[in-house]
């Protein structure tokens, strides 16, 4: 309709400019005027425009509730429930499905998945051995049972309505819990989160939710945070992990959307809303964001919102997360009412939620790092660092100085011997991550240089940011990193480096007078 009345705009201001332009001709005799006044014509209608087409309607989904059995006598590494013709998605089971002989206790399984309704549905089983099987199952519905027999002849398994009111249950409770068994969200969105909070204050609530949504959709966070002991966390304290903070590595399930919002309530009860802007933008080298840093408890643009390339974490954590669906608030759309008791289901969503991805964590006693042997020079500042080569060739050397001054030694001597490889060309004894310990002046620490020699005789030097204790850089080939690390794994490597008290250029400085 817009589009429609826009043309016909046009025409018109068209058609107005050629009235307005066109010369007139020279004027005849005027006739004799008649006695009556002719009667003006009627206008021609104006055509009724085309309506626009309807929308295709959006697919309908259903969550559908069923339990697996595996008496195959094989195990089970992978198996797909699909529409016919259509792709198989991801396994509803992890690798490793023991038949009833291997596993008594864990050969029946009660699974959420959600589909189309009505569809005729088919499934694939891969088997350990590399082996498959393909069984035509035809509709599926809530309190069916897909009962796998004999072997792997797809003849002797079964597709049954349930009878027993305790599987019956058992859907119902897998149901109104919401996550499904092969992560599949029609309408919806698995988001990966680093969450860091460095503001100074403990979190006692957060929200995170899509721009214009209503952030009590959804569930408070720290309602499900659970310790590696099982232990309720009420607070998600703030700090680095060196100084007994704690990282989160899990996903929220939300609306697609070009910008979400943290909505946060501190321990002190004050509240603030970080924008989370252009989540799906990926930065100049096509990686999406991973990682949120709530960095200010006042100022709410004072936040990091990055992609953070470290292994394991946030890569591997992440990945894990995905892969499993840990959904950091237990929220999950729903497809499907369903009447069941809910402390029951409060009950299940914590123990979903204890589920633990390895994650930087709160120490009992905040670890400190570990004291080198011998003191500091008066006048210099010890400096732990790290160096995570990603440039494509090998490093010989590295040299730090302070800007405009000599070079002076390799600052990885005394801990690798020859070059430094690629990342991917790691060998036993030159990983691509290497770790230092040296002496420098300290009131020249805010001009310094890194000096990179690679081993085809390319030299590069990258002017440094003030450097400060425990920083990592990272060299790419069109790209160069410093920041200082609050990676635990990271730290302790450069303390143990650092535990000789010796520097790794193998240089020995007199005090500054």
């Amino acid at each position: 309709m817009k589009k429609l009345l826009s043309i016909m705009l046009v025409l018109l201001m068209v058609l107005s400019v050629v009235a307005c332009t066109t010369t007139p001709a020279e004027p005849e005799k005027p006739a004799e005027q008649p006695t009556e006044a002719p009667v003006a014509p009627e206008p021609e209608p104006e055509p009724e425009p085309e309506p626009e087409p309807e929308p295709e309607p959006a697919a309908a989904y259903e969550g559908i509730a069923i339990q697996l059995k595996n008496k195959t006598g094989l195990t089970i590494n992978e198996m797909y429930i699909y529409p016919v013709g259509e792709e198989m998605g991801n396994s509803v089971v992890e690798t490793g499905w023991q038949d009833k002989d291997a596993d008594p206790e864990g050969y029946e399984k009660f699974i959420y998945i959600v589909r189309e309704p009505g569809k005729e549905m088919e499934t694939t089983v891969v088997f350990e051995d590399g082996s498959k099987a393909v069984w035509q199952v035809g509709a599926l519905a809530t309190y069916e049972e897909l009962s796998l027999k004999k072997g792997t002849d797809v003849a002797n398994w079964e597709h049954e309505v349930l009878d027993k009111d305790e599987d019956k249950l058992a859907c119902d409770l897998v149901a109104a819990l919401g996550k499904t068994a092969d992560n599949f969200y029609p309408g919806y969105v698995l988001i990966p989160v680093e969450l860091k909070n460095k503001t100074g204050k403990g979190i006692k609530e957060l929200y995170f939710y899509e721009e214009g949504g209503d952030p009590k959709a959804y569930n408070n966070m720290m309602d499900y945070v659970y310790g590696p002991d099982g232990a309720k966390m009420d607070v998600l304290m703030s700090g680095k992990a060196k100084e007994g903070g704690m990282y989160l590595f899990k996903c929220f399930i939300r609306p697609l959307a070009d910008n979400y919002a943290i909505d946060v309530v501190f321990d002190d009860g004050a509240t603030i809303t970080y924008p989370i802007d252009d989540w799906f933008k990926p930065d100049a080298s096509g990686n999406l964001p991973n990682e949120i840093s709530l960095k200010n408890a006042e100022d709410p643009d004072d936040i990091k919102v990055q992609y953070d390339d470290g292994v394991p974490e946030p890569i591997d954590y992440l990945a894990e997360s995905l892969a499993k669906g840990y959904v950091v608030d237990q929220w999950y759309p729903v497809y499907t009412t369903v009447e069941i008791d809910a402390a029951l289901v409060e009950a299940a969503k914590v123990e979903l939620a204890k589920i633990q991805v390895p994650v930087a964590e709160e120490p009992a006693e905040p670890a400190e790092p570990a004291e080198p042997a011998g003191e500091v020079p008066a006048g210099y500042t010890a400096l732990h660092l790290m160096l995570k080569n990603k440039s494509g060739k090998e490093i010989e050397k590295v040299y730090l100085f302070p800007t405009g001054e000599d070079k002076g030694k390799n600052i990885f001597k005394t801990v690798l011997e020859g070059n430094i490889p690629t990342e991917d060309e790691s060998v036993e004894g030159k990983p691509h991550e290497v770790f230092a310990y040296v002496f420098r002046e300290t009131e020249k620490l805010g001009a310094m240089t890194l000096r990179i020699k690679y081993a085809d005789g390319t030299e590069e030097d990258y002017e440094l940011k003030a450097l400060e204790d425990y920083t990592s850089f990272s060299v790419k080939p069109d790209e160069f990193k410093q920041k200082v690390t609050d990676d635990a794994e990271d730290i302790a490597n450069m303390d143990a480096v650092a535990a000789a008290g010796v520097s790794t250029d193998g240089v020995e400085f007199e005090p500054i007078a």
